[in-house]
């Protein structure tokens, strides 16, 4: 899939659960979708997805900071709207090695991700409303504030927007 189909598969899970507001409530959004959300600490996963007999739950690793216990329930998500034919995925904690590169899956999900903790209307409005009170180098970190994101995941969906350049 590409960039603007995910984009546009975001919005409609947002629009269709009725869930707004900034930052996007993620775990409401998963309620609404009854998928059940289990956290505990793991030295081995960030995020898992099982789906069976129609059911569907999300495992998070409860000793990351929350903001990427936020990043990997969207991303879970990012797996169950994207990857119906896949009945388990798991995000394991290992760092990717400098130069390695994420499966297409992984990298959908990861987008997804951002859409949907980062809708591109309201973070493109944000961004523009930043831009003419004039960019300061807290920028990116007030934004990933307002968003309850990484600074980083604010870095990487301002530049796939197109907003900035690196």
């Amino acid at each position: 899939m590409i960039l603007e189909k995910i984009e546009l598969k975001a919005e409609e899970v947002l629009k269709g659960t009725g869930v707004k507001g900034i930052p996007t409530p993620i775990e409401d959004l998963a309620y609404k979708l009854s998928i059940k959300i289990s956290k505990a600490p793991s030295t081995d996963f960030s995020g898992l997805l099982i789906r069976k007999d129609g059911h569907a739950l999300i495992g998070i690793n409860s000793s990351e900071a929350p903001v990427r216990q936020r990043f990997s329930i969207a991303h879970e998500l990012g797996h169950f709207f994207l990857h119906p034919q896949q009945d388990a995925f798991v995000d394991f904690r290992k760092e990717a090695k400098k130069g390695e590169i994420r499966s297409p899956r992984e990298r959908q999900a990861d987008m997804f991700a951002a859409a949907l903790l980062m809708p591109r209307q309201s973070l493109l409005k944000d961004f523009k409303r930043i831009a003419k009170e004039g960019m300061g180098e807290d920028t990116i970190e007030m934004l990933a504030k307002q968003y309850d994101v990484s600074e980083e995941a604010m870095r990487y969906r301002l530049i796939n927007l197109s907003s900035v350049t690196s």
